[in-house]
């Protein structure tokens, strides 16, 4: 059963640089029932199908209404980054010895939230393989099923996942923040999943308008328990703010509008927030998220790996990181917040934070431009620092003769360009991932969501499909390693450039809040106020 299974999911702990909660006292005392906390998530849903976009504005929205099969344990001796299994709608599980069959019972009891048209009823494996057939065939997951051979359920309360090939991270896929269950009324008509949410989770959305808020009370049929046996959650009503402007998420924080800051927060700007609101919990982690320089292959300079590789030389990373980011760390083909993933320090720095000027003009020119070129750098606006990158940016690629202009767009279109590839060079912030696998498989698989280079490398492909069945995590961590230094050296696109420190801030009258890797606040059900 899934008690077995800890040792192993602590063996492969994704563990961030820090995460630190100052008021520890917090921790002593008896959660309260009732009261209210507002959440800035600083973009609207531009609408809440978990199948049709990675985004967070959408996810962390759908995070308090809905869940997963498997889900992530929160608590205090739960590192942020950790993944250690923990049931959500299967109750329990077993592996075959051969590790190709997995077998869920279902949690009974459970039942829809009461929305129409499905009011409650119980939920069953139907809606299991519903959600699951929908992911497959056109779920911007469906590189998280990629394994699997066949889904069946033998009764209502039983799911059968059988694989192709070893898998020692379906689990942790299957407990990814995207793989949200829905009812199988969503997928053959019966209503309509951009618009409306019905789920199981611990609030009811009740109201989402764009630009103001997203609203959200107690689901009373929850069927989620504390460790010690109460029922969850504490909290009467969740609302989000999508405040974009970062001066008015600041004043709505110190007034108290806001009780637990999310999003971008410097340093300096954290400094002065603690002056106003000087019991503030603060809370570091180091970002799963990392800024990547996207090179077209079908814009002739970036087809040649002498190009990419020129450009990755003219990046001072360091310094970006502490002029723009004040803090962090360098990117990598896994990111930092996966410290046990990816490469370690020296190494990354060795790679992408070792800038050669005269080096890369050389490759240039040894690739025929050694008088330069220009290019269109798509930038997606996310936001006054994130723009400064991008100024960095450009101002390194002159320094070798590569004028980068840079055109700002939306996210909606950023990503619609990224996904049709009609860019010369894209600059983006990636979406959360808390596994190099999943990494590995959305951005260097032919077909993955993030594949936005078109790379097909059957070397690559094979090596990132052989790390999937390691069982022993020392040789897959060794293979890990391995695939971040081969993609590296032959195919250097996306560029990595920066991970951000991350700031967590809460008012003092917030209890139990810890962040962690998977999108829509899964410790969410643990706080309560202390009002």
């Amino acid at each position: 059963m899934f008690e077995g299974l800890s040792t192993y999911g602590r063996a492969l702990t994704v563990l961030a640089a820090s995460a630190m909660l100052t008021p520890a006292a917090h921790a002593q005392e008896t959660p309260k029932y009732g009261g209210k906390v507002t959440i800035n998530v600083h973009a609207d849903a531009p609408n809440f199908d978990p199948l049709a976009s990675t985004e967070y504005a959408v996810h962390s929205r759908l995070g308090l209404a809905m869940n997963r099969l498997v889900d992530w344990a929160t608590g205090p001796d739960i590192d942020y980054g950790e993944f250690v299994p923990k049931p959500a709608l299967a109750e329990s599980w077993d592996i075959s010895a051969d590790s190709l069959t997995y077998t869920f019972k279902l949690r009974k009891g459970v039942v829809w939230q009461d929305v129409a048209p499905v009011s409650g009823r119980a939920f069953t494996a139907a809606d299991v393989l519903a959600t699951y057939a929908a992911i497959r065939e056109s779920g911007v997951q469906k590189g998280l099923l990629a394994t699997v051979d066949t889904i069946t359920a033998p009764d209502d309360h039983t799911v059968v996942i059988k694989l192709k090939r070893p898998n020692v991270i379906l689990l942790q896929n299957l407990a990814h923040q995207n793989m949200w269950i829905l009812p199988k009324e969503a997928f053959d008509g019966g209503y309509d999943r951009n618009s409306v949410v019905i789920g199981t989770g611990p609030w009811l959305l009740t109201d989402n308008q764009a630009g103001v808020a997203t609203h959200y009370k107690k689901n009373p049929t929850y069927f989620g328990k504390s460790a010690d046996g109460k029922q969850l959650p504490y909290l009467d009503e969740v609302e989000i703010l999508p405040l974009k402007d970062l001066n008015a998420r600041i004043m709505a924080f110190r007034s108290g509008q806001i009780d637990i800051w999310f999003g971008p927060l410097n340093l300096t700007q954290m400094a002065a927030i603690k002056q106003q609101v000087p019991d503030l919990q603060e809370i570091k982690t180091i970002a799963n998220t990392q800024t990547e320089l996207y090179l077209n292959p079908s814009f002739k300079p970036f087809s040649d790996l002498r190009v990419r590789q020129a450009l990755n030389l003219a990046i001072d990373r360091l310094a970006l990181g502490d002029v723009v980011r004040g803090g962090g760390g360098i990117g990598g083909v896994v990111g930092p917040a996966l410290s046990k993933q990816t490469l370690p320090e020296e190494e990354r720095i060795a790679l992408y934070g070792t800038p050669d000027h005269e080096k890369a003009k050389a490759l240039l020119a040894e690739a025929g431009f050694a008088d330069g070129f220009s290019f269109e750098l798509t930038v997606l606006n996310y936001g006054e620092e994130f723009v400064r990158e991008a100024e960095w940016i450009q101002q390194d690629l002159a320094e070798i003769g590569v004028k980068a202009e840079l055109k700002m767009v939306d996210l909606a279109a950023g990503q619609a360009l990224a996904k049709e590839g009609t860019y010369q060079g894209l600059f983006l912030v990636m979406s959360p991932f808390s596994e190099a696998d999943e990494y590995f498989t959305t951005h260097f698989l032919k077909g993955g969501n993030r594949n936005y280079m078109g790379v097909d490398d059957a070397e690559l492909t094979a090596m990132i499909q052989e790390q999937q069945g390691i069982s022993d995590p020392a040789a897959r961590q060794q293979k890990i390693w391995e695939i971040q230094r081969y993609t590296a050296k032959n195919v250097q696109n996306p560029l990595p450039i920066w991970s951000s420190l991350l700031l967590h801030p809460a008012h003092a009258r917030v209890h139990g809040w810890r962040p962690m890797l998977p999108q829509g606040f899964p410790s969410l059900p643990e706080v309560w106020v202390s009002e």
